[in-house]
């Protein structure tokens, strides 16, 4: 009888494993497909600069700019420039949050931008995974009016010719 429940809990543990393994991509998988993307023709530092121009040419509040890469070489390790950038359209946040209070936690607005591989990408997270993250069943138009605002902030900043 203690073989058989021996080998129960070696089946146990490899399902618990293989499960958390499934939980582990599938999870990996939603945020891959939920980030937005674009290469940028600039450096880092211009990048952020231009998204910050446009940011305040539309009259957004912009709170500040995290430099990861500055505050890691403060602890002694070296990573390439990557930097996110904080604002947000306060009438946007006022009916977000009037909406649902915990949508919150996404606010302010990110625009994250990095350098890989010699190359310099922007990146957001589309403001419609709130939906989902928050069981939102109203609020549609407001997230999808974050969704286009980034868009068009990462659209202008990223134009040639500026």
């Amino acid at each position: 009888m203690s073989h058989i429940i021996f080998a129960g809990r070696r089946t146990f543990t490899a399902m618990r494993i293989v499960l958390s393994a499934v939980i582990f991509f599938t999870a990996f998988m939603t945020i891959g497909q939920n980030l937005t993307t674009y290469r940028s023709t600039r450096d880092v530092d211009q990048t952020v600069n231009r998204i910050i121009e446009v940011i305040k040419q539309k009259k957004l509040a912009y709170f500040e700019t995290v430099e990861h890469d500055i505050v890691a070489k403060e602890y002694g390790v070296e990573i390439p420039p990557t930097r996110m950038i904080l604002f947000e359209d306060p009438n946007m946040m006022i009916e977000l949050v009037s909406c649902r209070q915990t949508t919150a936690l996404d606010l302010p607005m990110r625009i994250l931008v990095w350098e890989e591989n010699s190359d310099v990408y922007v990146g957001f997270f589309d403001p419609k995974v709130m939906k989902k993250r928050f069981m939102l069943h109203e609020c549609d138009d407001i997230i999808s009016s974050m969704s286009r605002l980034k868009i068009r902030v990462v659209n202008e900043a990223l134009r040639d010719g500026d």
